[in-house]
């Protein structure tokens, strides 16, 4: 499907991209200039991330050399699918759009059934009112009252819903009613409404509803109200390429009249990669809701359902990953060797890299311990502090702030309200330059929960660094297991989030200093320390044995671990006790998670092909559009290519890395900056051998020339070609600077 393309945004793109077809164009004899072109555009000035020790990812499950291969050469090379409750991998695969079935008035056996029961709500006096009031609209008189009040305080759902079916069946398009605040009409504030009257406009078409809600856009509130599928909540299944889906979930509030928390996912997804999840959202038709995605680029929608229940945070079993490793360097045997290493022992389940952020100088963990030891004046500085990896814009922005403190100034340098600095700087501009913890009410809690978090994650890799190298894949007594060995795996984001929206009483409570009262976790009563017998009885393995992310209501390793878990917390000024935080938001009671784990469903092949810009795995939406085509995409290979890939397909519980199984398998640094080194090396090659082609072939066309006018063609045409040849030298040498 061909799509068009703003010519603003293509200036923005590789020229040589053919949108929509997931391939790129090459020019004649230079077919990898677009990838040096695009690497080097991107990484003009190599970001200096977080390395992985430096967030204590140090160890191995298995012994053994590794091998080359990048990972998200093109954000096409990474695939998700969301894995159900029930353990089925959600595809796109279903764009049929649910048509609203037409409201079905009631018929006269239920009008009377209807009658009966608002005999009491709508009384003699009342019907004869509405009478002369539906007598007036049809003669066009002028005499009376024009509305009628019926007091719906005590009125639950169902009768009020029966009123107003009632008026539309007996009056049709003349009369209209309404559900109102007494505040809005003149009345007793503390009451509500059903308001009867004329219909300005002569009522709707059809069997469109003649009655509203007054907070909703028209649109949104017929649909709501003529609302005539088979629950509720419309789950359905989002496939987005390279996007946050938090953004994709913005988009959506924005266009349907909703805030974002009212559009529920199950889980977050890789920005870069194809993903397909679930989303659900309240009283929104398929009709509309395929609307709100056609001017969102990069974002599909299908398979709907209909539901009574609502899709919530950690509603999910998994994820499976489909994912290409490209400029494959090392010995077939080796690889096959570790890939069946890796099926059978697995590799430790640690946080990624992705979850610490993408400053070394500023991590998020560090953030995470000021707000945690409740400096928020330290938490803002960290949040606005100027970084070497920054765009221009916003390293112009937190410099300037830095110097000058002005947070308004340096809140109108922004475009648009969707960075957490932006916000940030309004809180303070809103607030006042020192109030910190107020500002910080400006940042959406999730936002806020990922501070903390990062520290939890980076006491946990540190303890499983620690606990796998002092005593290998053997139990120990005093290890954790779940006394249910069954017990689903948890998000530590989506349990934290849950439990704030079930107590989401009011924003001051960011800036309480009252101790807050906590439940006890959940946690806390789910797990057991081993002992000897349980050792000896092997009803248990190391895949058995959790770890905790530290709190103030978690149990503890019955054993030395316990104190390795001290001294850490001891040597940033905090303790288990002190993580209960007297602002809900930033106490920690604490979680567990598996210390190793093994891929399931796993499976790979080894694909040959020509060029870096050619597409290996077929999306949803590929396949979903060209069966045949996509076919082609996952089984094609040239055997004669010089480049090679490794194709895994494998599925991990939820809140599992897939870039840490592939650490352990490659046993190579997964960091941004150690891929995009190894990705440049592997083109630069690539060019090299293009240029030495291209000059090979000037060599012999020259020599093959016999006379005179044959040498002066080729010189001309060698011209063209040294060209080529300069090019992709001047690429090499930018790429060397990098």
């Amino acid at each position: 499907m061909k799509k068009k393309i703003n010519k603003s945004t293509q200036k923005n793109k590789n020229k040589n991209f053919r949108h929509g077809s997931g391939k790129e164009l090459k020019k004649p004899h230079n077919k990898n200039a677009a990838a040096v072109k695009q690497s080097n555009r991107q990484n003009f000035d190599l970001k200096i991330n977080l390395k992985e020790n430096e967030v204590g990812i140090t160890e191995y499950v298995s012994p053994g050399e590794g091998f080359q291969g990048i990972l998200k050469s093109r954000y096409s090379d990474f695939h998700v699918n969301e894995i159900d409750l029930n353990g089925q991998v959600l595809q796109l695969n279903d764009s049929t759009v649910p048509q609203q079935k037409k409201h079905d008035e009631l018929n006269p056996e239920d009008l009377d059934a209807a009658r009966s029961r608002v005999k009491d709500v709508i009384t003699d006096e009342i019907w004869v009112k509405i009478k002369h009031l539906f007598e007036k609209s049809s003669t066009g008189g002028k005499d009376g009252d024009c509305e009628i009040f019926i007091d719906a305080t005590d009125f639950n759902k169902d009768t009020r819903t029966d009123v107003h079916q009632i008026i539309k069946k007996l009056y049709g398009s003349k009369l209209i009613s309404t559900t109102v605040a007494g505040e809005r009409e003149g009345r007793d504030p503390s009451k509500k409404f059903i308001k009867i009257a004329e219909s300005k406009s002569g009522g709707g078409k059809g069997n469109e509803p003649h009655y509203t809600e007054i907070s909703m856009s028209s649109n949104f509130i017929k649909e709501r109200n003529n609302w005539s599928f088979p629950g509720d909540y419309v789950h359905f299944l989002v496939y987005k390429e390279n996007m946050d889906t938090s953004e994709v979930a913005t988009g959506l509030a924005n266009r349907l009249n909703l805030k974002p928390s009212q559009v529920n996912y199950s889980g977050t997804k890789d920005k870069r990669a194809k993903t397909t999840q679930k989303f659900c959202i309240k009283k929104r038709s398929p009709k509309q809701i395929l609307g709100s995605v056609r001017h969102m680029p990069g974002v599909r929608v299908g398979n709907f359902e209909f539901s009574k229940q609502v899709l919530k945070l950690g509603d999910l079993k998994g994820n499976r990953f489909r994912i290409a490793l490209r400029h494959l360097k090392g010995e077939p045997a080796m690889i096959e060797n570790a890939l069946k290493n890796i099926k059978d022992k697995g590799f430790i389940n640690y946080f990624g890299l992705q979850r610490f952020g993408n400053c070394a100088s500023v991590p998020t963990f560090e953030v995470g311990v000021a707000l945690l030891k409740s400096d928020y004046k330290l938490a803002c500085e960290l949040i606005l502090k100027p970084r070497e990896n920054d765009l221009p814009f916003l390293k112009s922005i937190r410099e300037t702030w830095w110097k000058n403190r002005d947070s308004k100034a340096a809140s109108s340098m922004f475009r648009n309200d969707k960075l957490i600095e932006k916000k940030l700087l309004d809180g303070l501009a809103q607030y006042g330059e020192n109030d910190y913890s107020s500002a910080l009410r400006k940042l959406p809690r999730n936002m806020l929960l990922l501070y903390p978090h990062a520290f939890q994650s980076l006491v946990f890799n540190t303890m499983a660094s620690r606990r796998i190298r002092e005593f290998g894949l053997q139990l120990i007594i005093g290890d954790l297991v779940y006394r249910n060995k069954d017990e689903p795996n948890i998000d530590l984001d989506d349990l934290h989030l849950e439990e704030l929206e079930e107590d989401d009483n009011s924003v001051e409570e960011l800036k309480s200093s009252a101790p807050v009262e906590e439940k006890e976790s959940v946690f806390k009563r789910k797990v057991k320390p081993l002992t000897e017998s349980d050792i000896q009885s092997e009803n248990y393995t190391i895949y058995d044995v959790v770890l905790p992310l530290p709190g103030y209501d978690v149990t503890y390793p019955d054993n030395i671990v316990n104190s390795w878990y001290e001294e850490f917390l001891e040597k940033y000024g905090l303790s288990s006790q002190s993580l209960k935080h007297n602002v809900k938001t930033y106490s920690m009671p604490g979680a567990y998670r598996k210390l190793l784990l093994k891929p399931a469903d796993m499976s790979w092949e080894f694909r040959r092909y020509s060029t870096p810009q050619e597409t290996l795995i077929a999306s949803d939406w590929e396949i979903l559009m060209d069966r045949e085509q996509a076919k082609k995409i996952n089984t094609t290979e040239t055997n004669n290519a010089e480049h090679s890939a490794l194709l895994l397909d494998f599925c991990l519980p939820s809140s599992a890395y897939a870039t840490m199984m592939l650490r352990e398998l490659m046993k190579c640094d997964t960091s941004a900056s150690g891929q995009t080194i190894l990705e440049e090396t592997a083109l630069k090659k690539a060019f090299d051998k293009d240029a030495k082609e291209l000059k090979k072939r000037k060599t012999e066309d020259i020599t093959e020339a016999t006379d005179a006018s044959q040498i002066k063609q080729a010189k001309v045409e060698n011209d063209a070609k040294d060209d080529e040849v300069s090019e992709l030298v001047n690429e090499a040498q930018v790429t060397n600077k990098i």
